[in-house]
């Protein structure tokens, strides 16, 4: 049958098939979806403005839902997850930065189990949001994460995260809630000029000094954490190792630089900004 069937003419029947590639289905008038157990994978922006989708069945092996991968698919109100999301090792699932970004219609869903880290802007911007069920195996929820869900009545998380970001829930019925619990946060952002900003968060917890942290392709260690400020050496990233102290609410810059553009006019500039919130 191919990689997939269709039922109708805008139904989707996936098989034989174990992964979306990045941006394969981007823009499709796709209205049902339907995946099978073989799919583990769905990549970055696999499924992003498809403004037809009005609901999606994931696979009960899905491990890696990738970067924007439902991003702006604005009539979906419905998507089924798996019950549980982990790598065939056993580690954490993962989810991708701004996956269900801008659907406007969704109106409740359910984290599976094994995902530790909801990431930034997973829904940003999800207006109809009212019911959200997290997992006990979350242990942050990133920049922006559910920014914008203005109609979110209901937020079920049987723990509470060391690491929410200081925006995670901004413009939320449970803002100011979360604000009194949550404890400070480091923010490392990578700009440039040619790219997207990177955005890396780590657990400020004085429990965590000496404990090496990775968030995506960065890695810290923290040396020092106070109401007043945090020290730590970067361990693992192309620029902007070694050791450096941040203020509480003073963004500090780590890295600067600007490269010339091989004869093209103008400069690249890149740099890197932590800031402890």
């Amino acid at each position: 049958m191919g990689i997939f069937s269709r039922k109708s003419g805008d139904r989707l029947k996936y098989r034989n098939k174990e992964m979306v590639e990045r941006g394969e289905f981007r823009g499709h008038e796709i209205a049902d979806l339907v995946m099978p157990d073989t799919m583990r994978i769905i990549g970055e922006s696999g499924f992003r403005e498809c403004r037809k989708l009005h609901q999606a069945t994931l696979s009960n092996t899905l491990c890696e839902l990738g970067a924007y991968a439902f991003r702006d698919c604005d009539a979906l109100e419905n998507i089924l997850m798996p019950g549980e999301m982990r790598y065939p090792d056993g580690s954490a699932g993962s989810l991708g930065i701004g996956c269900f970004e801008g659907c406007g219609l969704l109106r409740e869903i359910t984290i599976p189990n094994g995902i530790s880290v909801i990431p930034a802007h997973m829904f940003h911007n999800c207006a109809a949001l009212e019911h959200v069920i997290l997992p006990k195996t979350i242990t942050a929820i990133h920049s922006g994460a559910f920014a914008g869900c203005a109609r979110l009545k209901t937020l079920e998380m049987p723990v509470f995260p060391d690491m929410i970001a200081i925006d995670a829930f901004q413009d939320t019925p449970y803002q100011e809630e979360i604000a009194e619990k949550r404890k400070p946060v480091l923010t490392i952002m990578h700009t440039t000029s040619y790219s997207l900003p990177r955005i890396f968060q780590f657990c400020a917890a004085p429990r965590l000094i000496g404990t090496e942290q990775t968030s995506d392709e960065m890695s810290i260690i923290l040396d020092a954490v106070s109401g007043e400020s945090i020290s730590f050496r970067i361990t693992n990233y192309t620029q902007a190792g070694g050791r450096h102290t941040v203020s509480m609410n003073t963004p500090t810059r780590l890295f600067y630089e600007e490269y010339d553009c091989n004869g093209r006019v103008g400069t690249q500039k890149e740099e890197i900004i932590a800031s402890y919130r």
